[in-house]
C-alpha cells in the first residue's frame, strides 16, 4: 500500500511540481485487513489531506450507501477522515474485499481509490473429527490398526472463516513430520472453509495404548481450540520371552519354574514343546517343577500365536545336575591273572555333570595310601606284573555349584601268581653301590613270588650263601615280607668293614615253582674322602715348596751376581749425599733405598744404593755366598762415592734418621767399581750398602 501512495505522489510531483503537488489531496491513512466477530462492531480506516472530492466505498466491486445502523461514514469530511463504521457485522453481509475512494475535485486530479482490503467477519468451524479413509472415527472410540503398516488419516474442520489450524498429537507430542493441510470453501455454507489435514502414519507395538489427537485452532471457539483424542490399538503378532532360568546350575530336587511371557495384541496362545517328545507339552504360560528330577533334564521350546501371526520358538536348556552314582564294577570281588598277561578292570557310573574316573590301588602301611592307577572307567592291564596285584577301587566325581562330589565302588583283589619277580622298577633298586672303605655295606632287593619262593641265595664270583646264614663279614637275613604287599618280600646281605677286595657283583636268586629270576648289584669301595683330601692337600703344599725354591734360586743367580764391594768403600760417619747435592744430607734410616750424589765427572747422575739383609750371616752363622733364599740384593755404585767412616761409631750406619748396625769390610779393588765383600761377624745385625 505505501508502495502505491509513493508511486502515485511520485506521479503526481511529476505532473503538477511540488507546489501543485503539495496542494493535491493524498491518503494519509490507508485502509487495512481486519478480523471481527459476528455482531461486533468495526471501523476501516481511511484518511485523505486536501481533501477536494467526496468519499465513498466499494464491497466485492459494489458502491455501498450510507445505511444508518449498518454503514456509516462522511463524505465530505473537513479532516479529511473517511473511515466506514459497520455496526452488527455479519458474514453474509460484511464478509468481503473493502476499498476507499475519492472523487477528483477538477478535470486535472485523479480519483483517489486505496487498495483492496479484507474484512473477515469470523464464523466458529465445527468440531474437528478424524476420519480412517471415509470413516468417521467417533470421539472415546478406539482406533486399531496394524503396527508397521502405513496409515492415512485426516482431520476435518468445517465451515469456518477464515478456516481453522489443524495440529496433530502423540500423548501431547505434537507430530510435524508427514501432516499436510489445506483449505477449500465449504460446499454447504457460503463463505467459509473447510480445512483438511492429512497425516501419514507408520504405527508401531509401541504406539499401542498411546493418544492420537487433533486439535483445530480458531479465534471464534470460545476456548480458541477444540480437539478430538482417540486411544490407539495396534495389533501386532506376539515376541515371547523366557524366564526361570537360574544363574546357579539347577541341582535335583530344587524346584523349578519356567514362565513363557508373550507381547502381543490380541492376546496370545502360548504352546510348550519339549525336544524328544512328540506333540505339545503343555499349553500354560508356565511349567513348574517341584520338585525337578534328573528326567526333567532336556531342551523346553516356547511360541505364542494370535490373529495377527506367530512368534518364533525360543529354547531353554534345563540341565539337571546330580551326584555320581556307580551302577557296577567288575570283575568283582577278586580275579586272578598270570604274570605277564592282560586283564582289566571296568567302572560304570552316570551323573551330571558327566563324572570322572580314577581306579585306586592300595598300598599298605599305616596310614593306607591309596595310589591312582588310571583315571579312565576301564583301566587296561597289557603286561601284568606283581607291582599290580592288591585292592583297588573305583572313584567317580563330579562338581556342581563349585562343590566336589565324590563316590567309591567296592573294593576288587587282583591276585598275581607266576615265577618270581623282582621289583626294580617299582621301587627304583640302584644296580650299582658306593661304599667307603670300613664301612658296612648293606645290598636290599625286594621281590614278589606266587606260590612262595622255594629257595633264595646270594651268590659273587663262585661263592654262594643261602639266606639266613653268617659267615662272619658277609650276613644274608632271612627274607622278610612286606607289610605294604601280599605275596611280597625283602632280602638283604650286609658286608662289615668293607675291604677293596669286596670290590664285586653280588646277585640274588629267587627259585619258586614257575620259575626263577635274579637281580645283580655292582659294589664298589673308595676309600674314604677325608683320606683323599689329606692326601691332596699335601700334594698341594709339596708342590708350592717346590715352585718357591726354583723361583727363590732364579732370582739369586739372575739378580744378585753382580754385586760387588770395594774395599776403598768407606761410608760417611753423619750422612751421604742425596738427589747429587753435597749440601742436602739424609738420614739413612729412613728407607731402605735412596739416591747418591756422584762425581762432576759423572754428570751429576745418581746411583741407588740398596740395604738388605747380609746374606752371609744369618742368625749368628756363616752363610754360603750363592745362598740367595734370604732375599739377598746388590747395587752396583759409582768410584766416587764416599765410603763411610766406621771409626766413629763401628757398625752403625745411619739412614733416614735410623740406625742400624753394619757389617765391617775390607775393601779390594777392581778397576772401576768398588766391591764390599762381608767379614763373618756373629755379634751384630746385617746390612748391606
Amino acid at each position: 500500500m505505501m508502495n502505491l501512495s509513493l508511486i502515485a505522489l511520485l506521479w503526481i510531483t511529476s505532473v503538477f511540481g511540488v507546489e501543485g503537488a503539495l496542494f493535491l489531496q493524498v491518503f494519509d491513512t490507508l485502509p487495512q485487513d481486519r478480523e471481527v466477530n459476528p455482531g461486533e462492531l468495526i471501523v476501516i480506516p481511511c484518511k485523505v489531506r486536501n481533501r477536494k472530492g467526496e468519499c465513498a466505498w466499494l464491497k466485492d466491486g459494489v458502491v455501498v450507501g450510507k445505511i444508518p445502523g449498518k454503514y456509516t461514514f462522511n463524505r465530505e469530511p473537513d479532516d479529511g477522515d473517511c473511515g466506514i463504521t459497520i455496526t452488527n457485522t455479519q458474514l453474509e453481509d460484511d464478509d468481503g474485499l473493502w476499498q476507499c475512494q475519492v472523487t477528483q475535485a477538477s478535470l486535472q486530479e485523479l480519483t483517489l481509490t486505496s487498495p483492496e482490503v479484507k474484512l473477515t467477519v469470523r464464523e466458529a468451524p465445527y468440531p474437528p473429527i478424524i476420519e480412517d479413509t471415509t470413516i468417521q472415527i467417533v470421539q472415546g472410540d478406539p482406533f486399531t490398526a496394524r503396527a508397521n503398516e502405513a496409515k492415512r488419516l485426516h482431520c476435518l474442520a468445517r465451515k469456518g472463516n477464515p478456516p481453522a489450524s489443524l495440529k496433530w498429537f502423540l500423548n501431547d507430542i505434537e507430530l510435524t513430520a508427514s501432516v499436510n493441510q489445506t483449505n477449500v470453501p465449504d460446499v454447504e455454507k457460503r463463505k467459509t472453509w473447510q480445512a483438511v489435514s492429512a497425516l501419514d502414519m507408520t504405527f508401531t507395538k509401541e504406539d499401542n495404548h498411546k493418544m492420537l489427537k487433533c486439535v483445530a485452532i480458531h479465534d471464534a471457539y470460545d476456548t480458541k481450540a477444540k480437539d478430538i483424542v482417540v486411544q490407539l490399538e495396534i495389533l501386532y503378532p506376539p515376541e515371547i520371552s523366557l524366564e526361570g532360568k537360574p544363574k546357579e546350575e539347577i541341582i535335583e530336587g530344587m524346584s523349578l519354574i519356567l514362565r513363557c511371557r508373550a507381547d502381543a495384541n490380541p492376546k496370545a496362545n502360548i504352546i510348550w514343546r519339549k525336544s524328544g517328545h512328540s506333540g505339545i507339552y503343555d499349553i500354560k504360560d508356565y511349567i513348574d517343577f517341584n520338585p525337578i528330577r534328573r528326567t526333567d533334564s532336556g531342551v523346553y521350546s516356547c511360541s505364542a500365536k494370535n490373529d495377527i501371526g506367530q512368534s518364533q520358538e525360543m529354547e531353554i536348556t534345563v540341565d539337571v545336575r546330580y551326584k555320581p552314582k556307580i551302577n557296577r564294577v567288575y570283575p568283582s570281588p577278586k580275579t586272578t591273572v598270570s604274570l605277564y598277561q592282560s586283564t582289566r578292570l571296568v567302572c560304570e557310573a552316570e551323573g551330571n555333570p558327566a563324572p570322572k574316573y580314577s581306579w585306586l590301588q592300595r598300598i599298605g602301611g599305616d596310614p593306607v595310601i591309596w595310589r591312582e592307577r588310571t583315571n579312565n572307567a576301564t583301566f587296561y592291564i597289557q603286561n601284568v606284573t606283581y607291582s599290580f596285584q592288591g585292592t583297588y577301587l573305583c572313584q567317580a566325581s563330579n562338581t556342581i555349584n563349585g562343590i566336589f562330589n565324590t563316590l567309591k565302588s567296592e573294593e576288587i583283589f587282583l591276585d598275581v601268581t607266576g615265577p618270581p619277580q623282582v621289583l626294580g622298577e617299582t621301587y627304583q633298586m640302584n644296580p650299582n653301590m658306593v661304599v667307603n672303605k670300613d664301612e658296612n655295606a648293606v645290598i636290599t632287593v625286594l621281590f614278589c613270588s606266587d606260590p612262595d619262593p622255594r629257595r633264595t641265595f646270594w651268590e659273587w664270583e663262585s661263592f654262594i650263601q643261602e639266606t639266613d646264614s653268617n659267615t662272619g663279614r658277609h650276613a644274608a637275613e632271612a627274607i622278610q615280607k612286606l607289610q605294604s604287599r601280599d605275596d611280597c618280600y625283602e632280602a638283604r646281605l650286609t658286608i662289615h668293614k668293607v675291604e677293596r677286595g669286596d670290590s664285586k657283583t653280588y646277585t640274588f636268586v629267587i627259585e619258586n615253582d614257575k620259575g626263577r629270576d635274579t637281580f645283580s648289584v655292582s659294589l664298589e669301595v673308595k676309600e674314604p674322602l677325608m683320606f683323599i683330601m689329606l692326601v691332596g692337600s699335601l700334594s698341594i703344599i709339596a708342590f708350592f715348596i717346590i715352585v718357591f725354591t726354583v723361583t727363590a734360586i732364579l732370582l739369586y743367580r739372575n739378580g744378585m751376581c753382580c754385586f760387588k764391594i770395594s774395599s776403598e768403600f768407606k761410608p760417611p760417619s753423619e750422612s751421604i749425599v742425596e738427589n747429587g747435592c753435597p749440601d742436602d744430607r739424609t738420614d739413612l734410616t729412613t728407607a731402605k733405598t735412596v739416591p747418591f750424589c756422584t762425581s762432576k765427572n759423572a754428570g751429576g747422575k745418581a746411583k741407588i744404593a740398596t740395604i738388605a739383609e747380609d746374606p752371609f750371616y744369618k742368625d749368628g752363622k756363616k752363610a754360603d755366598r750363592n745362598d740367595n733364599r734370604d732375599g739377598l740384593s746388590f747395587a752396583s755404585l759409582d768410584s766416587s762415592v764416599r765410603e763411610p767412616d766406621f771409626r766413629e761409631q763401628p757398625n752403625v750406619a745411619t739412614i733416614n734418621n735410623s740406625r742400624i748396625r753394619i757389617h765391617p769390610h775390607v775393601a779390594s779393588h777392581h778397576e772401576n767399581t768398588r766391591v764390599m765383600r762381608p767379614f763373618q761377624s756373629p755379634t751384630v745385625e746385617q746390612a748391606y750398602i
